[in-house]
């Protein structure tokens, strides 16, 4: 599976782009969903990006794969997708308007966020926004909209503040990412999951992430397990076959992707599989054809 920088991303979905736009290595970058997400045959392929991006749809619907789940956004919704996790976009509407937000992890620190941070990176991956909140956020695209394209696309003091404003607000109104403070748990458990999402396929040890964040495999244990109720080889095993299922979706054999995971054997992917979704790599690929012929 591939992992997109961003102008990997816009050559491969925002095929009507100019140059100038594709090149642009900004921190922040927005764009309208009517202007460039257009003409693309669906559903895409999963993929990560290494960086994140917040839809927002305005008019029409989109609908978009997300860590294992299906999200279907209409007027006033906002699909909030972090670094590194697996996602697609399966189906938009002919009318589709909005705005595509990327910004990269590295604009979160260069203003101080202490409150709102880690906030931040527990987001909800899927919101909808009461109608204030709605107006507040779209006057505030317009403001960043206008401030990229007076300095040439060229992130500034105006934009990274705009951004962050946005992220409060949307944080306003999301009940599961509030009341978080940036405590060392946290902050360490976020330095897990990200390393998680580079070395997955290679490490499956938590000794190997303890080692990385330098502390000991019990500290690391404790402290993901306090906040998210998971341990870490828990987040190890449920990152692999969510990955797996991504994986499912071509026309590779069980046992590659058992292979290309890292698995000792395929019947031990089969089995680890079958236990944390419920069936089989089989019944799970069987079950997404179906799905999909269904839907056309």
């Amino acid at each position: 599976m591939e992992i997109l920088s961003n102008f990997q991303y816009k050559k491969l979905f925002l095929p009507n782009i100019t140059e100038n736009i594709l090149t642009n290595n900004a921190d922040v970058q927005l764009y309208r969903l009517e202007n460039y997400l257009k003409g693309i045959l669906m559903p895409v392929i999963p993929y990560r990006t290494t960086f994140n991006f917040i839809i927002f749809v305005t008019k029409g619907h989109i609908k978009q794969y997300l860590e294992n789940q299906e999200y279907h956004a209409e007027k006033g919704s906002v699909i909030f997708i972090r670094q590194g996790t697996i996602t697609a976009t399966i189906d938009l509407s002919d009318d589709i308007e909005g705005y595509f937000l990327a910004y990269e992890n590295n604009i979160l620190s260069e203003q101080e966020l202490p409150k709102h941070k880690t906030n931040i990176f527990f987001m909800t991956p899927f919101l909808t926004l009461d109608s204030l909140t709605y107006d507040t956020v779209i006057q505030l695209l317009l403001i960043m909209e206008q401030e990229l394209w007076l300095n040439t696309l060229k992130v500034n003091d105006v934009v990274i503040t705009v951004l962050h404003l946005i992220l409060i607000k949307i944080l306003s109104t999301d009940s599961d990412g509030q009341h978080k403070s940036a405590t060392r748990t946290m902050e360490l458990s976020l330095q897990f999951r990200d390393l998680l999402f580079k070395y997955h396929i290679g490490e499956k040890r938590v000794a190997f992430y303890a080692d990385k964040l330098s502390v000991t495999e019990n500290y690391l244990n404790k402290c993901v397990k306090n906040v998210t109720q998971k341990s870490p080889k828990q987040w190890i095993n449920e990152i692999d076959i969510n990955y797996s299922k991504a994986l499912l979706h071509s026309s590779k054999d069980i046992a590659e992707i058992a292979y290309e995971l890292n698995f000792h054997t395929a019947s031990h992917f089969t089995q680890l599989f079958k236990k944390i979704a419920g069936i089989t790599p089989k019944e799970y690929r069987i079950q997404f054809l179906k799905n999909k012929m269904m839907s056309f």
